[in-house]
């Protein structure tokens, strides 16, 4: 077998065959460095790149992630060293250059993992693509931020760690047999933030030609972060008695990233609670502009003006979004839905509104999600729907009406409604083996092999779905229109400039046009925003 050595700009790397689970062969190159070891000085750092190599990198085998607690194993796990990209081709000699996908993890931005483990290849590389994922810094070590420009520490670094990920993979794809002037970003939930504060920052303006967005944007609540002195905080939870952000940050450089890892996520208080902050450590607009500046003001500022609104992109979520928030309420779940704030606690805390419109707001969402009945462990449908549209579709519906209006290229709506009793992975392993529904990344199964997949009958609902799923999104990033042979029997129509709109639906029974089956709820949530103009 031949010896797979590719040349970059930084040096060659050795790479090796491998056969699918359905059987095809690939090329694979895991763990290039992109950039240096963010240690010492560098790290909390915008990322820099790395020191070339002369003898031939060694990239046959997975290194580790970026620093996380990995909850499916529930210890903390990862390595500083871990700025490295994979690379995985059926061929790096194609007749042509191939398209090229691009892909960034979600975990909330305080963990996750390029590994083979949950984002194998073996689907995706069937087709004629160049698929390519990543690491980047996540938590603190990731999404520190210090408000002093002397630091150095503006914040996003996770976000730039992609950035130059990317600026890499411009350079340096064609020996791989990519094509750079054909790459699609994707990514899901933290990872689809991401791509969307991608397309709407100047910094990363024509890396790529268009994006898939899944099940997470920038106008979701949770995908920025205020600045409330974090890095003291942080510092403190771990045993600093000093004063000042300076004294805190150097403390920080010399602290175990294990114990960083360790009390990031406690070191929000009660109004951080009461807000429903995510955590301390997530993108932020920073505190000053600089050349490196990603995110210089609001999410929804920066989308009115943003580039991307010239490519086309793909957006869209599951049906049961909100299944993954019994992962954390799960414990105290009777407590949760009994709780008489209920509704009105789910009224987004970033609407500037009197305490009486929130209360009349409240009062809206009891009559949307449970208009004859009251919330209970018996009875968590309504609870699942207003997950779902509070976290992920109406910020995902936000994007899409924006884009809508603003954008002169195209947007396509899809939705993921597939139910399967042992390959919804996610809802199965971390959710609730006994609830039904397609969960917050239930359809990454579909795009990704993973430690639970194997070979099935190609006669199978699941293996229809792996194929559908395939098509639609290579073909999105070869041509960027995601029609394609597995679903010509329907025509998936880009958005129009005014509700409602249809989505491309991938059920059990197959797929549909329809109009979007959240949209009558969403409505009502629009309707919060009268006064928060998008465009």
């Amino acid at each position: 077998m031949a010896t797979l050595i590719v040349s970059t700009a930084n040096g060659p790397v050795q790479g090796t065959n491998k056969t699918s689970l359905y059987g095809v062969g690939y090329a694979s190159f895991q763990g290039i460095p992109y950039a240096k070891p963010p240690v010492g000085a560098l790290r909390f750092t915008d990322p820099v790149p790395p020191e070339n190599w002369t003898d031939v990198l060694d990239c046959t085998k997975q290194c580790d992630p970026c620093y996380h607690f990995d909850r499916r194993v529930n210890k903390i796990v990862g390595s500083e060293d871990s700025l490295r990209l994979n690379i995985f081709t059926k061929t790096i000699k194609p007749s042509k250059p191939l398209p090229v996908m691009v892909y960034l993890y979600g975990g909330g931005f305080v963990e996750g993992t390029s590994g083979t483990e949950l984002y194998g290849p073996d689907y995706l590389i069937e087709k004629d693509i160049v698929l390519v994922t990543l690491n980047y810094r996540v938590g603190a070590l990731g999404f520190l931020c210090c408000q002093s420009r002397d630091a150095g520490v503006p914040g996003n670094a996770g976000l730039k760690d992609q950035r130059l990920a990317l600026k890499w993979v411009s350079e340096n794809i064609v020996p791989f047999g990519g094509d750079p002037a054909n790459v699609t970003l994707f990514g899901h939930s933290a990872g689809g933030a991401s791509v969307q504060y991608h397309t709407i920052s100047e910094a990363s303006k024509n890396l790529f030609q268009r994006a898939i967005i899944m099940s997470g944007s920038t106008m979701c609540d949770w995908s920025v972060t205020p600045q409330r002195s974090w890095p003291e905080k942080l510092a403190k939870a771990l045993g600093w008695q000093g004063d000042g952000e300076d004294d805190a940050l150097q403390f920080l450089r010399q602290a175990s990233p294990e114990d960083i890892v360790a009390h990031q996520e406690n070191i929000h208080g009660p109004q951080e609670v009461q807000e429903g902050l995510l955590g301390a450590f997530a993108p932020t607009i920073e505190p000053y502009e600089s050349e490196t500046t990603f995110i210089p003001k609001s999410p929804l500022e920066m989308s009115r003006s943003a580039w991307s609104n010239a490519i086309n992109v793909m957006i869209g979520g599951t049906s049961e979004e909100g299944l993954i928030l019994l992962q954390k309420v799960k414990p105290k779940l009777a407590a949760v839905l009994e709780n008489p704030n209920l509704f009105v606690g789910n009224v987004p805390h970033q609407l500037s509104v009197s305490v009486e419109q929130r209360v009349a707001f409240g009062a809206q969402l009891k009559q949307l999600y449970y208009p004859n009945s009251v919330p209970s462990p018996d009875n968590l449908g309504g609870f699942i729907d207003m997950a779902t549209d509070r976290i992920f579709w109406h910020g995902l519906h936000r994007s899409i009406l924006s884009r809508a209006n603003l954008a002169s290229a195209k947007t396509f709506v899809y939705r993921v409604a597939v139910d399967s009793t042992f390959f919804n992975h996610y809802r199965i392993h971390m959710v609730d083996s006994n609830i039904r529904g397609t969960s917050h990344a239930d359809e990454l199964s579909y795009l990704f092999s993973n430690v639970f997949a194997t070979a099935l009958d190609k006669e199978t609902m699941e293996y229809r779905v792996i194929r559908e799923m395939v098509d639609i999104f290579t073909s999105f990033a070869t041509t960027g229109d995601p029609n394609c042979p597995s679903t010509a029997k329907v025509s998936w129509k880009a958005v129009p400039k005014t509700i409602p709109y249809e989505c491309f639906n991938i059920s059990n029974e197959g797929v549909t046009v329809e109009e979007l089956p959240e949209l009558k709820r969403l409505n009502v949530w629009d309707s919060f925003y009268a006064n928060d103009s998008l465009f």
